[in-house]
């Protein structure tokens, strides 16, 4: 006998009530994994939820229409049981105060955080993941810092991260991704493929990066490299700082994050380039090194900073 298969309209308008539900309440243990089964039995679940959830993020900051929600709420609701769209547009205003979008932020410390779909992110020191949407969709943003993803496989549904201009997607894999004060975005591949898209801030850029695979974008464009082991990407994690063709601000941005030593690079050496690999509890001996390998000076403030200016 052939499986029954749901009509899309009965997914979309299950998709909305789901939606309703997450805006509308506080889901209890339950109903989380309910909703999380439903997203997982079919790929179509997943694509409907995303839709309705962003159809209610798009229209969160209007305040008039949650005044509009609140004042029409049944109406709303039974337009929402009619399977009509327009009950989502209604329904916006229903406890979207309360529910922010999800914020990882790293503080001092490696932080490892499970994501709602069973992904792990690892975030380096003075990281911030910011999730885009609220239960179902796997769209973040890097807006500082770098972290390590460890996807979860789950049939049709990408998993994106947003650093910058620049945007990487993936199906399952492992993967790191770097956002430098710069502005220089960084991805390396330890397992799987991933897509990497560029077309605003500097020379577009399209391509499927795989295993061993890296590549570094700034405004003057991309820089493609294979690692020598990827296995060893994001070796943060073990306390190891390694860096190829990086700009000496971003390195001396990284030993404040990952040291006690604080170190600034005056202008004349900010861009820099630099390729090393150190253990960051020997930073001070590292920048102390530099003008043997750049044509720098390195001289400490009244305040113990460590000034990296030009020769």
């Amino acid at each position: 006998m052939n499986a029954t298969v749901a009509p899309d309209d009965d997914i979309e308008g299950k998709a909305r009530d789901w939606a309703l539900t997450v805006f509308g309440e506080r889901l209890s243990p339950e109903r989380a994994d309910d909703l999380r089964d439903w997203l997982a039995a079919d790929p179509r679940h997943a694509e409907a939820y995303d839709q309705a959830e962003q159809l209610m993020l798009a229209l969160s900051g209007v305040d008039a229409l949650a005044r509009e929600t609140r004042q029409t709420r049944a109406p709303a609701w039974r337009w929402a049981a009619a399977g009509l769209p327009l009950a989502a547009c209604l329904a916006i205003g229903v406890g979207l105060a309360t529910r922010p979008p999800q914020i990882l932020d790293s503080g001092r410390t490696v932080r490892i955080a499970t994501l709602s779909d069973g992904s792990v992110a690892t975030l380096a020191p003075e990281t911030r993941l910011r999730k885009v949407g609220l239960f179902g969709g796997r769209h973040y943003v890097l807006e500082r810092g770098e972290a390590l993803f460890d996807v979860r496989h789950a049939q049709g549904r990408k998993f994106q991260v947003e650093a910058g201009e620049t945007e990487v997607t993936v199906l399952g894999t492992r993967f790191e991704v770097r956002h430098a004060p710069s502005g220089e975005i960084g991805v390396a591949v330890e397992r799987g493929r991933v897509a990497v898209h560029r077309d605003e801030g500097g020379p577009a850029f399209d391509a499927v990066l795989a295993r061993g695979d890296s590549v570094t974008l700034d405004a003057a464009g991309a820089h493609r490299a294979k690692l020598a082991d990827p296995a060893a990407i994001a070796g943060w994690r073990q306390g190891r700082l390694s860096y190829v063709s990086a700009r000496l601000t971003d390195v001396a941005n990284d030993i404040g994050r990952f040291s006690a030593v604080r170190v600034v690079a005056a202008p004349g050496a900010a861009d820099l380039r630099v390729t090393a690999s150190f253990r960051a509890d020997q930073s001070r001996a590292f920048v102390a090194n530099l003008p043997t390998a750049l044509p720098v000076t390195v001289r400490p403030r009244a305040d113990g900073v460590l000034v990296v200016a030009p020769r």
